[in-house]
Order: structure tokens, then sequence, then C-alpha cells
């Protein structure tokens, strides 16, 4: 059911432009998902998401671009899993690890798994088309910039 939901999700929403910014929410999804790069784990709980979050941050291998844990009945605010992503975050960075998380949260919890080498490079060829001139000043610094410096950080 989950991956339903991530499959629809991407097919009509972050791949569409918008017409009030002149581009998809996220316009590497339908890409990744077409091309088998991506892969939707269904979590049963808490303690099954973060278990599943580790193990597969620590396993990550080249097979898939992104990997998303997600659990269909959030049992955590939004503000604690993206906290925990930010401590992970940091933790891998200062280990050298070429791997970022990313929370979301609507009726359901997903966490990104991806590498930070592949993202950082993503995000600096979107930077080159105007992707992030409607992000905020904070929001550039937090999402985008604080990436690449945990990039360097990790020497990846």
């Amino acid at each position: 059911e989950i991956k339903d939901i991530v499959k629809n999700w991407i097919m009509k929403d972050l791949s569409v432009v918008d017409p009030d910014f002149g581009f998809a929410p996220c316009p590497y999804a339908k890409k990744a998902f077409i091309d088998n790069k991506l892969l939707v784990i269904d979590c049963l709980d808490r303690e099954d998401l973060w278990r599943t979050i580790a193990r597969q941050s620590r396993d990550f291998n080249d097979k898939y671009s992104v990997i998303i844990c997600a659990e269909a009945e959030p049992s955590q605010k939004y503000e604690e899993v993206e906290a925990a992503c930010v401590a992970m975050n940091e933790w891998f960075a200062l280990n050298g690890m070429d791997v970022w998380l990313l929370a979301f949260q609507t009726n359901f919890t997903m966490v990104f798994i991806q590498r930070l080498s592949e993202l950082d490079d993503a995000s600096k060829i979107l930077e080159k088309t105007g992707y992030y001139e409607n992000y905020t000043k904070e929001d550039y610094l937090n999402l985008i910039l604080t990436r690449r410096r945990r990039r360097e950080d990790a020497r990846c």
C-alpha cells in the first residue's frame, strides 16, 4: 500500500511542473522510479523505522539512488524525525560516510536515504537553472549550504 502511495506521489505531485515555480518539486524523482533506482521499505512502527534506516544507511550501495523508509502511521512528530535525521547526518559526515537523510511527513512518515555526493551534485545542477531562486535565504542556507558543508566534512 505505501509503495502505491509513494508511486502516485512521485508521478502526480513531485514530477509535475508547478506553473508558479517553473519546476517540478523534485525533477529527479520520476527518473529514479522509472529506472528502478528507488526502493520503498514499509516500516511497521517507530522502532522498525529507525532500525531500518540505520541498517540501510550502513549498507547503502549503488543499487539504488534513493531508499525511502516509510511508516504509514506516524509515531513521531515531524520535528522529531527531522531532528533525528540532522543528528544522523552529522554523524555520517564526521565518520566520512557518503550518506544523507531527508525527512518528509504528511499523513505518513518518510525518510529518504541518498548518497550525499549525488544529492549535492544534483543540487549544483539545479542551482544553475535557477531552481533555488524562490527559496528563502534561510531555507537555502539550511537545506543546501549545510548539506554542502557536511559533504566537505565527510570528504566525499
